[in-house]
Order: C-alpha cells, then sequence, then structure tokens
C-alpha cells in the first residue's frame, strides 16, 4: 500500500477475504482521473501481481470500457499480456485510470488508445449456468419496436450432464415470419427428442439496463402489451413442469464500430400451490410459491457463426469430399475438415466400429457396434449439422455388381461429382486403383497414410491437372528422389475376437498425418479462391516422427514435388 500512497492514492480501507484476497477501498484525486475523486474497489486476486487486479467505481457510468451492472473498469484489453507485473496497482492506475475514462466518455471510435473491438451489452447479463438457446446471427436482425408470437424447441437434461438448450424456431411478426432457424440446426438436440415451446418476444429500442430477470421480463411485457402462456412437460426425471418465455431483442456493439441485434431469452417458472399437510380452520387454502425467472444466453449458430473464426475456410461449404477409409487416419481427417466447413461428405468403408478401434478412431462408444461410415457420418452432425454426410458400406475389391453396377462403375460416377477424393484406406493396391479412376475423371486425389510402428507418414496429392500419377511417386520413392517415410520395427497385434492382425501405433502420432492431409486437401478445395487457405507449393509430404531406433524426435516434415516419371507406365492405363 505504501506504493499507493507515494503516487498519491488514498486508501482508506483494506480488507483480507477470506484469507485468499485483499479488497481495497482507494480514493483517486482528480490529476489520477480527470474527472473529478473516484472512489475505486479494488480486488487484488490471489494470482497477483503476476495477473492484473480488478478495478471498478460506481462514481462514473460509462457509456464504454466499464461493466454496466458490476462497474468494473476496463483498464487493459482482455488478454493478461497486456499486464505488466512490473507496474503493480499503482503503476497499472497511473498509466491507464484516466484514458479508460477519457475513452468510456468519448462516441466509440474516437477515443484515445482504444482497443479496436465492440462491446456486446448482452456479455455483460447474468445468465443462468448450463443453460442457452441458438439463434442464426445472419437471419436474428429484427427492427426495433417490433414483437410478436416465437415458436421455439428445446431439451432439458438432469443428472451429470444437466443442460436446457432452446432453438429458436420461428418469429412471428404480423402473422408472418420475421425469422426461421436454418435447416439442421435440430441435430444439436441429439439423442434428445424436443419439446415444442411457444411465447412471446420483443424488440427494445436499448438493452435493458438491470440484470434483474424478473425486471427484464417486466420490461418486454409493457413493451409488447401481450400476455405468455405457460408450456407443460415432464422432464426426463419424470416430474412434471412448466414455463414461459420471452425473448429480448435490441440494438448493441457486435465489433468495432459495428451494430447488430442483441439477444436474451427470459424464462419464468411458474410458482405452484402447495397444500397444506393437515386441514385446519385457519389453513383453508394452499400456500403459493413465487414465480421464478432465469436469463438465457443466446449462442450464435448459425452457418456463418460455426465458420466466423477461420475466415480462410470460407468456401468449404460449397465443396463435396469423396472419403475411402473411415478408419483410425481416415475418421481423424474427416472430423478436421468437417469443423474447417466442408459442406459434403460421401463416406466409404466396410468395417464395423468396434470398442477397441476408439483408442484412434475419431469415434465414440455411443456408436460402436455400426459401420464406421455410418459412425462416422452421425459425429459430423454432431459438429456441423449443417454439412451433408452419405455414408455407404463399400469393399473396394469385390466381384458382385451393386445394383447393377460394377465397383469400377460406381467410383467413376462417384469421384465424377466431387470436388477431392481422398484415400485413406492404407491399401496401396487400393490406392493405385482409385488414384488412376480420379485421374481419368479429372478430379484431384489424395492419399495419407502411416509407415510401420508410425515412425512416420506420407501425405500424398494428385492434383487434376497434373501429368504426373500415384505410380510416378512411387518411382520416385523407389529411386530415392523421395524418401519413404521412417518405418519402425513392430509387430502386428491381433486383438481378441479380430478376424485379422493390426498396426501397432498411437492415435495422436496417427493425428499429425491427417491434420496435414487436412492441410493439402483444403488448401487444394480452395486453390481458386485468393483470399482462401493457402497452398505450400508441394505434392508429397513426408513425416518423420522417429529415428530408425525407434527414439521419438519432434515431427518433422519435408516437401516434394511429384513429376512424370519416365519409367512411369500407368499413363497408358486406360
Amino acid at each position: 500500500m505504501f506504493l499507493l500512497q507515494k503516487a498519491g492514492y488514498h486508501v482508506e480501507s483494506q480488507d483480507l477475504q477470506d484469507e485468499t484476497f485483499w479488497v481495497l477501498n482507494v480514493l483517486a484525486p482528480d490529476e489520477k482521473t480527470g474527472v473529478g475523486p473516484l472512489r475505486l474497489s479494488i480486488t487484488l486476486p490471489s494470482s497477483y501481481p503476476l495477473l492484473p487486479p480488478r478495478v471498478s467505481t460506481k462514481d462514473v457510468d460509462l457509456a464504454h470500457h466499464q461493466h454496466p451492472f458490476a462497474k468494473d473498469l476496463c483498464l487493459l484489453e482482455r488478454s493478461t499480456e497486456n499486464w505488466i507485473p512490473e507496474w503493480h496497482l499503482a503503476g497499472l492506475l497511473d498509466n491507464q485510470l484516466k484514458r479508460a475514462v477519457a475513452a468510456g466518455r468519448a462516441v466509440q471510435g474516437q477515443g484515445r488508445d482504444e482497443f479496436q473491438q465492440g462491446e456486446p451489452y448482452s456479455a455483460y447479463y447474468a445468465y443462468a449456468d448450463s443453460a442457452g438457446f441458438l439463434i442464426d446471427s445472419e437471419r436474428a436482425n429484427i427492427p426495433i419496436g417490433a414483437s410478436g408470437d416465437l415458436e421455439a424447441s428445446f431439451t432439458q437434461t438432469v443428472g451429470r450432464a444437466q443442460r436446457l438448450l432452446i432453438i429458436l424456431d420461428r418469429l412471428i411478426k404480423g402473422g408472418e415470419v420475421a425469422y426461421e432457424a436454418p435447416v439442421g440446426l435440430h441435430a444439436a438436440f441429439s439423442p434428445h427428442t424436443p419439446v415444442k415451446l411457444t411465447g412471446r418476444w420483443s424488440a427494445l429500442e436499448k438493452p435493458p439496463a438491470t440484470s434483474d430477470a424478473r425486471e427484464i421480463w417486466e420490461l418486454a411485457r409493457n413493451a409488447d402489451f401481450q400476455g405468455t402462456r405457460p408450456n407443460h412437460f415432464r422432464q426426463s426425471n419424470g416430474t412434471s413442469h412448466a414455463i414461459e418465455v420471452r425473448a429480448v431483442a435490441f440494438p448493441e456493439e457486435h465489433g468495432w464500430k459495428v451494430t447488430g441485434t442483441g439477444w436474451i431469452l427470459v424464462v419464468k417458472e411458474p410458482g405452484g400451490v402447495h397444500k397444506p399437510k393437515r386441514a385446519s380452520k385457519k389453513a383453508t387454502v394452499g400456500n403459493r410459491s413465487p414465480d421464478t425467472y432465469k436469463l438465457v444466453r443466446a449462442y450464435r449458430a448459425g452457418p456463418s457463426d460455426l465458420m466466423y473464426r477461420a475466415p480462410e475456410t470460407h468456401g468449404l461449404e460449397n465443396k463435396s469430399v469423396a472419403v475411402l477409409g473411415c478408419g483410425a487416419i481416415g475418421s481423424v481427417l474427416v472430423e478436421q475438415l468437417c469443423r474447417a466447413g466442408v459442406g459434403e461428405f460421401h463416406l466409404l468403408d466396410e468395417d464395423t466400429l468396434e470398442p477397441g478401434n476408439l483408442a484412434r478412431h475419431a469415434g465414440a462408444l455411443d456408436t460402436m457396434c455400426i459401420d464406421k461410415s455410418a459412425a462416422l457420418a452421425h459425429r459430423i452432425s454432431q459438429i456441423n449439422p449443417y454439412a451433408d454426410a452419405k455414408p455407404m458400406k463399400f469393399h473396394i475389391g469385390q466381384a458382385a455388381l451393386v445394383e447393377g453396377e460394377s465397383e469400377t462403375e460406381i467410383l467413376t460416377r462417384l469421384f465424377s461429382s466431387v470436388d477431392l477424393v481422398i484415400d485413406a484406406t492404407v491399401e496401396v493396391g487400393v490406392q493405385q486403383y482409385t488414384s488412376l479412376i480420379a485421374r481419368d475423371v479429372g478430379t484431384t486425389w489424395i492419399s495419407l497414410e502411416g509407415s510401420p510402428g508410425v515412425g512416420g507418414g506420407s501425405v500424398v496429392s494428385i492434383r487434376a491437372d497434373s501429368d504426373a500419377c500415384f505410380a510416378c511417386f512411387q518411382w520416385h520413392q523407389y529411386e530415392g528422389s523421395i524418401p519413404e517415410a521412417t518405418a519402425v520395427e513392430s509387430a502386428l497385434v491381433q486383438p481378441i475376437g479380430c478376424a485379422a492382425p493390426t498396426f501397432t501405433g498411437t492415435g495422436f502420432d496417427l493425428a499429425v498425418i491427417a491434420l496435414q492431409a487436412a492441410r493439402v486437401a483444403v488448401g487444394s478445395l480452395l486453390s481458386s479462391n485468393p483470399a482462401g487457405y493457402p497452398q505450400d507449393g508441394y505434392d508429397a509430404h513426408i513425416l518423420s516422427l522417429r529415428e530408425r531406433d525407434g527414439r521419438p524426435i519432434p515431427p518433422t516434415w519435408r516437401g516434394f514435388a511429384v513429376t512424370r516419371h519416365p519409367k512411369c507406365s500407368a499413363h497408358e492405363v486406360t
């Protein structure tokens, strides 16, 4: 406290709370604030000075850079890298207090030294835990002063994974649909069956200046002038329940000098009548418990919302990929492509997902004992509900016709319809076969595999416009111009109940290969988009994870061009 006093601040009181953190009441004089004396409440966490203190004041109401309810001042940008521990508290106040107050009183964008970010008002409310309602940002901009009926769906689970999840299905204004949830969003409810809700919505002129759920309910009701009806349902634990809902919209900042529509949902649980256990002359009616209210936070879940954090992947939603092999390495690759936003998947595999596969597979116990392609399609629906995943149980190398078509005819038709073919079968004969079909139909082809013992791996891309082929790559490896991935001597293992031995290796080593394949695939899919994820310029990527004696090393990739090899006769094959 000596440093504060020496710097010109008056410490009025200090209190150690819960024997873990200090709370100081400090008076900052006018020369430190620029707006007159301010009484500051300062909390020093147990992690101080490695992490910054919390400073609040109720003596001023700032339009920006102050929590509207807790009154915390935004003296630093949110990242802790902006905190300098050597400052200590006195240095923080001297360097930032006057600047933050001046910026908070100015119009956004006119304050000096402002960090360029929006301050969405909806981020400051006190929300119920483990609860949320989902909306699409692009569709949810509503005119101020409007109101109407709403339709929603929800599930409420109890127990270890307790959660209240609501999807805003429709907003009705004057008998017309003003908002409708995007197709596919209801996959978020899986595996639960949602319950339908009705309620009301109102678009206010400004954000409610309170975090009290009941007060916000009353503000919305006064703006709407229409009541809501209870929605009765039975919870998963068998008990009956009723709720009423109101959605509240208001203008707020969505970015630096960008304004949009903010949303919160108020859930009202009507109180019940509790009958007395024994009848008495004084208690002829039951006692009614009060209504309860809670705020539910809006989470943005439209197609563009899911991809907002990775702008270089924009455009993948219009791309289609065929994946052959949905096992350990293929499943991890597909999951990453799904997260990146690829819009359509054709998934081919002949195997069933077994519990033991989960040591390396992207699936989970809830999809074991079904086809790997179907399990992976389910995984896609859990991550990106707007992607279309088409699983197919398919064995390459079969002699029989499938619905009157040979496997070559089926794959030719499929490869002609997609933007990229990925072979994750780790079968050299299959790789040769599928690469030739892809070349003949003019579709880029990528293979990925781990070497024995996963001492390394490879990702090979044969572009549609390349004069080389996969056989050329094999010739280059055979002659040494492109090295083979490091192989580690390891025995195959045959898990109990399996019909054939399998390779040994960890899922996290295979994931390194799958992630590189994802980079190559995304770069290929967006090659015509100047703002898309860039290509690295290589056709073959060779990974080393271990030395020849098995000692692990940091993952090391080397890139090579695959040119047409003079000894390759595959170009003559039709």
